[in-house]
């Protein structure tokens, strides 16, 4: 069985965002990908329009399990969640439901489906 979960407190819990209307940085709205990336764990959160991560440094699997994320790309902070930050224009680094992401390296390839468009990040550390 499995032994992790992210986004919920545990394996029964399934409400978007925890529950709450804004999301956390343990929290998810209808995530459609996940990838790694260098030193990275990073899931496409669709509907929050953002992605958020986890670095290889907090990933000791014992306490990987409902772990707070440690990085948010898309928005400017974890309870942020509208398309392209504030139901605004695209911006290079704003998403509107990005759904998958492909990585090569530390590039991330980020399908930025509600704008339309492709955009290629390079993550450091």
């Amino acid at each position: 069985p499995c032994q992790v979960v992210l986004g919920q407190q545990d394996f029964e819990a399934v409400e978007l965002n925890r529950g709450e209307y804004f999301p956390c940085n343990r929290s998810f709205n209808m995530p459609y990908g996940v990838t790694t990336a260098g030193d990275w764990l990073i899931v496409a959160d669709t509907a929050n329009s953002r992605l958020i991560g986890w670095h290889r440094s907090q990933l000791d699997w014992n306490a990987l399990h409902d772990s707070p994320a440690t990085g948010v790309l898309g928005q400017e902070t974890y309870r942020q969640k509208g398309e392209n930050r504030s139901y605004g224009s695209a911006l290079k680094d704003s998403f509107c439901w990005p759904y998958g992401q492909q990585t090569c390296g530390n590039v991330v390839a980020i399908a930025d489906s509600g704008n339309n468009r492709v955009l290629l990040w390079q993550l450091e550390g």
